[in-house]
């Protein structure tokens, strides 16, 4: 193995098996780019967070996620479950094979097979630097630590995250079953009251239908509930909808994709660098769509803690 050799976590699981599935024609492409690698397949859910660490204790510093959002994450997660490699040393490329892959449209990684790779190959001409943001909740009673790469969310979210993975779990994913989870949960719905601090500052108190908190600006597909966030501006930015009626929910609903979501008067919009949230009786949180436990809640900005392959 030389320093250029990139470890390729091909996620089992991704896109209801998908991602396995075509790993040999993306393998085949990956050679012809001459781009030196040496994969891994996953055998269950959270497998990559023990890949990435075992890899990086191998000596690789260099992963290239063949999968979605849950992927990037479990990688992510992994190299910062280590101590003896700085994440700032470590460099995440994704050929998308996801449900969603919010985090590839952050990055403007191409969809197709053979761009995405030729993509990569490109090498560190379109390498840089993201923010990592620290999120701590509480988990079976006890305190519970993540790392987030993209968007995270409580009380509405985390609903509709949950409403989603049943779904994927029995075969149904893409944009469509998001936008079914979306209204679906909605109406199911309830108003949970919330405290937010920014940077120490009381910002906001009351019912709250979500609360997302981005690095990024997509989730769910292609919604954009934080759109004016940047994945490398220190900061994170906090979205907050507050309470409107049902029938207002369904035509306001196209903000999230145009991007116009500040213009509703229910929204209100926060940012900074360690947002604490506590939510009466509890909200539970999800961060990069997958569970980590439920409120009290604080997430913490790491400014450049890892490298990327963007196109940005």
């Amino acid at each position: 193995m030389t320093k250029d050799t990139w470890r390729v976590i091909v996620s089992r699981m991704s896109c209801a098996g998908k991602a396995l599935e075509d790993w040999p024609l993306i393998a085949n492409l990956l050679k012809n780019a001459n781009v030196p690698f040496s994969e891994r397949i996953t055998d269950h859910k959270y497998h990559a967070i023990e890949i990435a660490a075992e890899s990086l204790a191998e000596g690789y510093r260099k992963f290239i996620v063949i999968g979605g959002d849950g992927a990037i994450h479990e990688v992510l997660n992994g190299v910062f479950s280590q101590k003896e490699v700085s994440p700032s040393e470590v460099t995440f490329a994704i050929i998308p094979v996801g449900s969603g892959n919010d985090w590839a449209r952050l990055h403007k990684i191409p969809s197709d097979y053979y761009e995405a790779v030729n993509f990569i190959a490109r090498g560190e001409s379109v390498v840089r630097y993201q923010d990592v943001a620290r999120v701590k909740t509480m988990m079976d009673g006890r305190p519970y630590c993540r790392y987030m790469i993209n968007i995270g969310g409580l009380g509405f979210d985390s609903e509709v995250c949950h409403r989603f993975d049943i779904a994927k779990s029995r075969g149904h994913a893409g944009d469509k079953q998001y936008l079914k989870a979306l209204v679906t949960g909605f109406i199911f719905s309830k108003y949970l009251k919330f405290k937010i601090k920014v940077d120490g500052k009381a910002a906001f108190e009351g019912p709250a239908l979500s609360v997302a908190l981005g690095l990024g600006k997509y989730c769910g597909g292609g919604m954009m509930q934080t759109p004016a966030a940047e994945f490398d501006d220190g900061q994170i930015d906090v979205t907050v909808v507050g309470k409107m009626p049902k029938i207002k929910f369904l035509t306001e609903v196209r903000r999230l994709y145009d991007g116009t979501i500040f213009e509703s008067k229910h929204v209100t919009h926060y940012r900074g660098k360690l947002i604490e949230i506590s939510a009466s009786p509890y909200s539970y949180m999800e961060v990069d769509g997958e569970p980590v436990g439920i409120t009290p809640v604080s997430v913490e900005v790491i400014p450049n803690a890892v490298k990327v392959v963007s196109n940005y």
